[in-house]
């Protein structure tokens, strides 16, 4: 039985790892945005990226600050481009608009991307003077997850690690019961009782010297 289950879990272990290593490749942007750009200085601000660049619509928030980390007095003109890195597309820009945040001063765009593919992203920040300053950053346009699936993927291995357990347990209880119904109430054998009472003797020996 031990050998089934440190079977089992090797296997799972492998299981999981390389589901990571393959979740890792092909869903990337799996769960909440992630930064693909922090605290870079543009026209006299702090900007950072946070992206979900799924295929289809995907999702880019542009965080606008001072460069003490508050939030700017005036509302710059934020606007977004893109283009596939191979250059198989044209240009498309789109307009970022702010959120309704309190502390934070937050833009919010949805390019499209057609396919998986890798793509520059242009930020354009308008200044306090009106010029126009540009950062580029590069993402890769990932499938959108499955949704309750992804959490059963991801489950898997754990539930099957739990019932791996159970069935153990379950399979030593049963054992025990079954050698406890085979043995006489309050009786041991007699091999055992003569080795525990030579254990005994010597013990009582060894006290008195």
């Amino acid at each position: 039985m031990h050998h089934h289950l440190r079977f089992a879990l090797l296997a799972t272990m492998l299981w999981g790892l390389s589901s990571v290593g393959i979740e890792g490749a092909a869903w990337a942007h799996e769960g909440p945005p992630f930064p693909v750009l922090v605290d870079e200085p543009v026209a006299n601000q702090k900007v950072s990226v946070w992206a979900d660049p799924d295929i289809g619509e995907a999702r880019f928030f542009i965080v606008v600050e001072t460069r003490d980390g508050r939030r700017p007095l005036r509302i710059p003109d934020v606007a977004l481009w893109t283009e596939p890195t191979s250059g198989r597309l044209d240009r498309a820009s789109y307009p970022a608009a702010e959120q309704s945040l309190r502390h934070s001063m937050q833009f919010f765009s949805e390019p499209y991307f057609d396919q998986r593919d890798f793509w520059n992203v242009g930020i354009q920040i308008t200044g306090p003077g009106g010029s126009i300053e540009e950062i580029v950053v590069q993402v890769e346009s990932t499938p959108p997850g499955f949704g309750a699936w992804d959490l059963a993927i991801y489950l898997f291995p754990f539930v099957l690690i739990g019932g791996v357990w159970t069935y153990a347990m379950a399979r030593r209880i049963r054992q025990y019961r079954e050698f406890q119904s085979g043995q006489p109430d309050g009786r041991v054998e007699a091999g055992e009782g003569s080795h525990h009472d030579h254990h005994q003797e010597f013990a009582v020996m060894e006290a008195q010297q």
